[in-house]
């Protein structure tokens, strides 16, 4: 199921560029052969390759929008990139991308897998990120693969991130594609920015049962995709 909704999206990358704005889990559906679709294009935006970015009101669902679209407005195709990553992640987890009841600091799902993920992928120990609701019932390679994909996609820095056909190619060879750009899988850059610090003190409040929380650098936010 991973591999198809990437199939989809890469084929999206030639000229002019289809950036979704949305993807999610609730935006991927199963076809009659139980291949993985990508759906609702309703928030798409065509990128020409003259232009390097999108500079846009900010869309999306709250828990898959890149960081640096949500602080800048900035859009690229490396936008939609993170938000598969975060799906890859609840596929890897079975967590939601943002879930309150989680202990402070640990409601933002990457945020709480980025250390995970990096000794995940340097240990080869696999369990302490596996759904439990697995029971240990997973191909390694096949898991170990999507851990590497994921930790790539969700880098906090897009440039750092790999296109949408690298990843395919990834999942082809179950990892057999360089996806480092420059940084050791599982390595993560510092990053500080008050758009994230503004993220953090949200789930605390909302961890808190404040409802006075400010949403406004998302038009389109949801808690439960």
């Amino acid at each position: 199921m991973a591999s198809n909704p990437e199939n989809s999206l890469s084929t999206y990358e030639g000229n002019p560029r289809i950036i979704h704005r949305d993807i999610k889990s609730s935006n991927i559906l199963l076809d009659f052969n139980c291949e993985a679709k990508v759906s609702d294009f309703g928030l798409a935006k065509l990128a020409l390759d003259a232009n390097t970015h999108i500079t846009t009101r900010v869309m999306g669902t709250f828990g898959y929008v890149a960081p640096e679209y949500t602080s800048s407005g900035k859009l690229t195709e490396k936008s939609d990139v993170y938000s598969f990553g975060v799906v890859l992640l609840e596929l890897i987890t079975g967590r939601k991308p943002v879930d309150v009841s989680q202990p402070l600091g640990d409601e933002s799902l990457v945020e709480w897998a980025r250390p995970l993920l990096s000794h995940a992928i340097d240990s080869e120990e696999l369990i302490s990120l596996a759904d439990p609701r697995l029971e240990k019932n997973y191909v390694e390679s096949e898991l170990y693969c999507m851990i590497e994909v994921a930790a790539a996609c969700v880098r906090h820095s897009a440039s750092k991130r790999p296109r949408m056909g690298q990843v395919v190619r990834a999942f082809d060879s179950l990892g057999g594609t360089d996806l480092t750009n420059g940084m050791r899988l599982g390595e993560s850059e510092v990053f500080d920015s008050a758009q994230q610090s503004e993220e953090i003190r949200l789930f605390r409040r909302m961890a808190f049962g404040s409802q006075n929380y400010s949403t406004d650098f998302f038009s389109h936010a949801s808690l439960n995709p």
